[in-house]
């Protein structure tokens, strides 16, 4: 049996681990989540599974202080005390989890990446670390999820290129005119998929789809030139890859994460699942390019991610605390992109990387953006 941590267990990712995880009690045990804010489902969960151990905000431990379980405050020293055998999935959202993925790979722990920044801030530290590992990183990113599904048996070296699919998000028939005036509630109703806030912003925005492309770049370690992003609105075709001999392998399937966190889980099983999902059902699909116009920020995204270093630090970090601005409805939907460019023209880069450095430049450019847009104050130096 596989026993699993959860950290980041309250949202759309964690939720739909859980379930795979109840779906298959004789497969799978969960040792120990994670919560930040939805401390009475944690409790909840804690008296169905008998966690070994949690970790929430200290001054929620008093709800667990009679239980017998392992007690944290802090999501680095909880991924430090799981026995070797645990399984990580980390489903946080944010650069948050980037130094819970390092531990992990430090520890030589199996770690289920849901939490795509880490990739996109660390992954120069993580590819590293990889190296010195017993580790295996596993995606569960539809996308990535589906692409190691196209390439199962076959060599990195014969592939020409990738495609990643992009459903176009809330606003994908929307004019730059029209994109002026969006409010939050018209943004969080993707067409396609149940997701969590920040990444239905992301995939609007089409900044998820620029992670993503860096995502792939250190999964599979491929050259940024072939790895292509596509729009497809239906979501049934969820990667394709180009092999050098002429065969074309994609992946299709619903939109359901489910299917790609059981992949991960998993491993070399094949667990049942039922899919509800009839080929001769299917819409016609479309693919098409990807509008540099109404999607500015995927081509300025994936320049900035050849460039490595803090550049994809500071483009993550004024990200996040824009769409943490929008969502709270301190700024406009177009603002995002203003803000990102404005800190990637504002902020120094550099190629020499390290956890400390990630971490107070994510704080440096947070606290930039707050002052421009909360405060109305700039900085005058860097």
């Amino acid at each position: 049996m596989k026993r699993i941590a959860i950290l980041g267990i309250s949202g759309s990712i964690g939720v739909q681990a859980l379930e795979v995880i109840e779906a298959n009690p004789s497969e799978f045990m969960l040792y120990g989540a994670t919560v930040h804010r939805r401390v009475e489902m944690l409790e909840a969960i804690h008296k169905k599974h008998a966690l070994t151990a949690v970790c929430l905000p200290k001054e929620h431990h008093q709800s667990f202080i009679e239980e017998e379980i392992s007690l944290f405050d802090d999501l680095v020293k909880f991924v430090a005390s799981l026995p070797e055998d645990v399984t990580l999935l980390n489903a946080l959202v944010g650069s948050v989890g980037l130094a819970s993925t390092i531990q992990a790979i430090e520890m030589g722990l199996d770690v289920l990446l849901a939490n795509k920044e880490s990739l996109v801030v660390g992954g120069e530290i993580i590819a590293e670390k990889l190296t010195q590992s017993s580790s295996k990183l596993i995606p569960i990113d539809s996308e990535h999820s589906a692409l190691s599904q196209c390439l199962r048996g076959r060599s990195i070296d014969d592939v020409e290129k990738v495609v990643i699919t992009a459903s176009g998000g809330s606003f994908r028939d929307y004019s730059r005119e029209q994109l002026a005036t969006v409010t939050r509630e018209e943004a969080l109703k993707h067409p396609n998929w149940s997701m969590g806030e920040k990444i239905t912003i992301d995939s609007a925005t089409m900044m998820n789809k620029v992670f993503e492309v860096i995502e792939a770049h250190y999964l599979f370690g491929l050259p940024y030139e072939k790895i292509e992003a596509v729009c497809h609105r239906e979501s049934v075709v969820h990667a394709i890859v180009y092999f050098k001999d002429g065969n074309i392998v994609a992946h299709i399937g619903p939109s359901d994460m489910r299917i790609p966190i059981l992949s991960a889980m998993q491993g070399e099983k094949c667990l049942p699942y039922r899919s509800i999902f009839d080929i001769t059902k299917a819409q016609p699909l479309h693919f098409e390019p990807i509008d540099s116009t109404r999607f500015p920020l995927f081509d300025l995204g994936v320049a900035v991610a050849k460039r490595k270093g803090l550049h994809t630090v500071t483009m993550n970090a004024a990200n996040e605390i824009a769409v943490e601005l929008f969502l709270a409805e301190k700024i406009r939907y177009l603002d995002i992109e203003h803000i990102i460019e404005t800190c990637l023209d504002y902020f120094d880069h550099t190629n020499d990387l390290t956890l400390d450095k990630i971490l107070a430049h994510d704080q440096a450019v947070r606290s930039y953006v707050k002052k421009l847009y909360l405060d109305g104050e700039t900085h005058d130096s860097h």
